[in-house]
This record gives C-alpha cells, sequence and structure tokens, in this order.
C-alpha cells in the first residue's frame, strides 16, 4: 500500500513541471504589423528561438529568431489574405503556434458587412460623390477598428497568461486529492484487518 502511495506521488510530481514548462504563443495584429511573442506557462519566455509564420496553404510568410523577450513580429501579408499560423520551436521538443484568422488581418475569409448601410432614398452630401463617402466610410472603419485593436490586444494577451498559469490552488488540490485517496486506502485496509 505504501509503495503504491509513493508511486502516486512521484507520478504526481513528475506531472506538475510538465503542465508548468509548456510553451506558448501569443499574436496580434498591430496596424500593418503582426506582433507577439512565446513564453513558458509558468514564467519565462522563449529567447532566441526558431519561429516561422505560415499561410493557410502552409507556404512560409516570414521566418527567424525570438529576442532576448521571446517576442517576434512581422509585416501582415498582402491581399489576398489567407489565416496566419506562427509557430514556435524551442528544439528542445517545445513546439507551440498561434493562429490568427484572415477577418483580423484584413482579408476576405470573413465577410465583413458594409460599415454603413445605405438608406433607401439617400444620397451622397452636397460635393461629396458616392466613391468618396464609401472612402470614407471604409476610413473610418479600419480607423474603429485600429482603436479597438489597441484596446482589446492586451486584454487577451492578460487572457491568454492568466488562461494558462499554474495555479497554486490547483496544486493544493491535486495534493488534497492524493491525501484524500490515501486516506480511504488506509480505511478500506484498516476494515479488513
Amino acid at each position: 500500500m505504501i509503495r503504491a502511495l509513493l508511486a502516486l506521488l512521484i507520478v504526481c510530481a513528475t506531472a506538475f513541471p510538465a503542465s508548468a514548462h509548456r510553451l506558448k504563443v501569443f499574436a496580434t495584429v498591430e496596424g500593418s504589423t503582426i506582433r507577439g511573442y512565446a513564453f513558458f506557462v509558468g514564467g519565462g519566455r522563449a529567447a532566441l528561438v526558431p519561429w516561422a509564420a505560415k499561410d493557410a496553404s502552409g507556404g512560409t510568410l516570414a521566418s527567424g529568431t525570438t529576442d532576448e523577450q521571446g517576442g517576434f513580429s512581422f509585416a501582415v501579408p498582402p491581399p489576398p489574405v489567407s489565416d496566419v499560423t506562427v509557430t514556435v520551436d524551442t528544439r528542445e521538443g517545445h513546439v507551440a503556434a498561434a493562429t490568427l484568422a484572415a477577418a483580423r488581418l484584413g482579408g476576405t475569409a470573413a465577410a465583413a458587412p458594409d460599415p454603413v448601410p445605405a438608406r433607401a432614398g439617400a444620397t451622397a452630401p452636397a460635393g461629396f460623390s458616392d466613391d468618396a463617402a464609401a472612402q470614407a466610410d471604409r476610413r473610418l472603419a479600419a480607423t474603429v477598428e485600429a482603436a479597438v485593436q489597441r484596446q482589446v490586444g492586451p486584454l487577451l494577451e492578460r487572457f491568454e497568461q492568466l488562461e494558462t498559469r499554474l495555479r497554486l490552488a490547483d496544486v493544493l488540490s491535486g495534493v488534497f486529492l492524493i491525501l484524500g485517496l490515501a486516506g480511504a486506502a488506509l480505511w478500506v485496509r484498516g476494515r479488513r484487518t
């Protein structure tokens, strides 16, 4: 019985570091640049390791080595844009990827509605052609999109970090589960004698 508990404890002790050392990639669009970084769950950045950005067909768009902070950046590919997947490989058994949808890059994968729907019977203001009004609408939509991205980007980054962080409560839950199972096993053993 003691051997079984010891074996269970060893298995659990070796499982936690594997989870705490998992590699993750965070990527976001900032204007005409895709920026991001690679980090290990539990802390630390994946510095000076290779990364590659590929389109949906597997063609390489950009590649390089992460900086001292695990960061990378490259230009948003020109149209037609497809989904972009950034993969980081530490060459030590840790590989992670993040995919940015074409809609976030200004692509056509997701059909975007007209930012300002035309009203029935509406005409362009005096001195404003329909084409100029449409261009103004597109510029306004791009400005709003950039402003929203600046506000949402840090929130997405924080969410990613919190989602993958190994919490003390998770570790304590595992320890108390083991202790509870050991107590139940000892109780059953005591009832048999």
